[in-house]
């Protein structure tokens, strides 16, 4: 089942912040807090979308042991499709300030250069949509100009002394494709920046960060459901196609139109059946 974004009221999610940061503050947040199961489910509508009970005691037990608040941003809840099981997961994952956090709390960060990029940049082909949901397509095809590689250094006192811990990403090892737009289209260097941090980070406070990833690191490895529900209909696709020789003018028109709105297949797919549909209908009428 697909994961859909829920419009939550603005009361809603101040009451989710006040109880969940009660929850922070204690140990066992049933037995401490008495938290109702209504306010435990409104948390879930709110902070941690669709957690199970599991699920949000570890959201709960890593915002507190690493002194994170998600309400700045710190730490995330991300629905993500796993293709193993073939099921919708969650993921918790740290914000670039949580990771800042977590180093400062230590007592020996000691902050960080800016990135510093390759001067050999490299050009990509991304999409550009317009619409929305069934009637969102491709319009055009740009190019733009991404980095090849950041570097970042972190400073950590050790000893007294204020040493450096360096550390380089990558685009080829981050970037998670034209399909997932955003900031990695609008905003290349920032991204890839954070991603050489929080790797610079990791090294320089391992026992606090080892394991630990920023949403930038997992863009790429995190597949939304639809996205992998898209992969898996390439098969079905494929004899969908296969069967138009088979189809009368009738027949060929109707599944064109049911294919258009269909939110299973990608635009590419839609284009390419448009495209031998119409053919084969061409084909009926110049054989009557």
């Amino acid at each position: 089942m697909d994961e859909k974004k829920v419009m939550v009221p603005e009361k809603d999610k101040e009451e989710g912040k006040k109880i969940f940061e009660k929850i922070l503050d204690v140990k066992d947040v049933r037995d401490e807090l008495k938290v109702s199961k209504a306010e435990i489910e409104l948390i879930k509508r709110t902070i941690a979308v669709n957690a199970s009970d599991d699920e949000l005691k570890l959201f709960i037990q890593i915002c507190r042991g690493a002194k994170l608040n998600p309400f700045m941003k710190q730490a995330h809840f991300v629905p993500f499709w796993d293709s193993k099981t073939g099921t919708a997961k969650r993921a918790v994952i740290i914000g670039i300030d949580g990771f800042r956090t977590i180093a400062e709390d230590s007592g020996n960060y000691a902050g960080n250069d800016d990135p510093i990029f390759k001067a050999e940049e490299q050009q990509i082909d991304i999409d550009v949509y317009e619409g929305k949901g069934q009637s969102r397509h491709v319009v055009r095809t740009e190019k733009l100009k991404v980095p090849s590689e950041a570097t970042v250094s972190v400073y950590k006192v050790v000893c007294g002394i204020r040493c450096p811990f360096t550390a380089t990403a990558r685009w080829s090892e981050y970037y998670p494709g034209s399909k997932k737009v955003g900031r990695w289209h609008t905003m290349p260097y920032l991204m890839l920046g954070k991603c050489a941090e929080a790797l610079a980070l990791r090294k320089a406070f391992p026992s606090r960060l080892s394991g630990v990833y920023s949403q930038e690191e997992m863009d790429q490895a995190i597949t939304s459901p639809t996205a992998d529900k898209i992969k898996k209909t390439d098969s079905t696709f494929k004899l969908i196609v296969a069967s138009i020789g088979k189809m009368k003018i009738e027949e060929l028109e109707s599944y064109k139109e049911k294919m258009l709105k269909s939110d299973k297949y990608t635009d590419e797919q839609k284009k390419q059946f448009s495209t031998e549909v119409d053919k084969k209908i061409e084909e009926l009428k110049n054989t009557k």
